[in-house]
């Protein structure tokens, strides 16, 4: 009993922890159930104690929906969820009214109702015609006479206008949700899968040519990434969004350097390093496919496509864009494909190609650098840009030089870059282009720290 009641304690401090951040998500969750019940309380109030509504429900109901994540969004929810309503109780209004309380009456309202929810113009909002619609209706029933059916469905657009009024300037006047941050944790999270993944890659590289169940475990990481991309533009969406119709004061305190089209632009070249990543464990993987039996069950179409899509042009390009520059090597590198010297220790060779194990070692140098590279991006914090720019930079740096030394190697080796039959000129091909999306991340982020955000960018 002791240890449960100190477990909950526990997590008790833990999340009181979170609440002094001001960044956490616990401390933006209970700041809008705050502003939720505020909203609500006024709503109410007002409908219930000033208006003397007979309803009032739909006041308070309608404030909660309006404090939305966004200052924006709660003003376009606003104005299109008062739309639906309105919407719904014409509908009531004008059949009502004319066929009378019946079963018929209220099929033909549902009906109307239904189809006018489908109007795109409305968004998630539609819905909320059918719901008022039939809200309508059962007040129409209720009242004792014309006067009273026209006041009663009256009374329902006007608590709703007033719900949404209210929802929309708690939200605006007591903090005013800004989420530029959100973009800035998108970018870490890109950052951290491709440093974790490369991280558990480049061990096994180096020591040579890894298993089949490792190779297809790296796959399979690779091919799980679409919900955390998705969920990383979102954020840099709602990051955007945060400042639209957002009091200016707040957005001009809290940006400093870095614009969104900067964080895009980083978004997305982690993005394409996810896509580049991807294809070096298929291209490892499929190398395995190819040495299984015929007559297996694996199905190998989509490894062979995959190989035979990255390899016929480009590996050629690669060739062309790889040329060795026989720029110095760094201490600890492993470009030395046939040095025996050079290895740390027994390399699993592959009976088909000597070389493939040995290339490996390099190859891990190369992703080793990567990794060291995304791991400063995994930490991206504008309150420290320059010092991170600069870092970025030199990472950059080397790990050109560690693809330079690849391409150099492989050259002097002969290792066939463009025979689809050699994972060599993937391989290449995809060390060149992550090289590439490296220094150009590393240039837009020096150029952002160098100048001061833009107001409204």
């Amino acid at each position: 009993m002791g240890t449960r009641v100190r477990e909950k304690w526990e997590r008790v401090a833990e999340w009181g922890g979170r609440l002094r951040h001001p960044e956490s998500g616990a401390r933006r969750s209970l700041l809008l159930i705050l502003k939720s019940a505020l909203a609500a309380t006024v709503s109410w109030f007002i409908s219930y104690e000033l208006i003397d509504a007979t309803s009032p429900a739909f006041a308070p109901f309608s404030a909660v929906l309006m404090v939305q994540v966004t200052v924006y969004q709660s003003v376009i929810q606003s104005l299109r969820y008062v739309g639906a309503v309105a919407a719904g109780v014409a509908v009531q209004a004008v059949l009502g009214l004319s066929a009378g309380p019946d079963l018929i009456s209220f099929a033909l309202v549902a009906l109307a109702a239904l189809v006018i929810s489908r109007w795109r113009v409305l968004g998630h909002q539609g819905p909320q015609v059918a719901t008022a619609a039939f809200f309508a209706f059962a007040t129409y029933t209720s009242a004792t006479s014309n006067s009273d059916q026209v006041r009663e469905l009256g009374q329902i657009v006007l608590l709703v206008l007033i719900g949404s009024a209210v929802g929309v300037a708690v939200n605006v006047l007591i903090a005013p949700p800004l989420r530029y941050r959100s973009a800035e944790y998108g970018i870490r999270a890109l950052a951290q899968e491709i440093h974790d993944l490369l991280d558990a890659m480049t061990p096994e590289l180096g020591e040579g040519a890894p298993g089949a169940d490792t190779t297809k475990g790296w796959r399979d990481r690779a091919s799980r990434t679409g919900s955390l991309i998705t969920q990383s533009r979102e954020g840099l969406r709602t990051a955007r969004e945060s400042l639209r119709l957002n009091p200016r004061p707040w957005a001009r305190r809290r940006r400093r350097h870095l614009t969104f089209q900067a964080y895009e632009q980083t978004m997305e070249a982690l993005v394409r390093m996810i896509s580049q990543v991807a294809a070096i464990t298929r291209t490892l993987d499929q190398r395995h496919r190819e040495d299984e039996d015929p007559d297996s069950d694996t199905d190998t179409s989509e490894d062979t496509e995959g190989s035979d899509g990255s390899d016929g042009s480009d590996g050629s390009d690669g060739s062309d864009g790889s040329d060795g520059s026989g720029a110095p090597r760094e201490s600890g590198g492993s470009g030395d494909f046939g040095d025996p010297e050079a290895s740390r220790g027994p390399v699993a060779e592959d009976p088909r190609d000597p070389e493939y194990a040995p290339f490996l070692r390099g190859y891990s140098t190369f992703l080793s650098s990567v990794a060291d590279f995304t791991e400063v991006l995994a930490t991206l914090d504008e309150d420290h840009l320059r010092e991170q720019a600069d870092r970025l930079g030199e990472a950059a740096g080397h790990l050109e030089e560690c693809r330079r030394e690849i391409a150099r190697t492989t050259d002097d080796h002969g290792l066939s870059l463009t025979d689809p039959t050699e994972p060599y000129g993937v391989l290449v091909v995809e060390a060149t282009r992550l090289s590439e999306e490296c220094r150009y991340t590393a240039e837009v982020l020096s150029h952002s720290a160098d100048e001061p955000a833009a107001e409204g960018r």
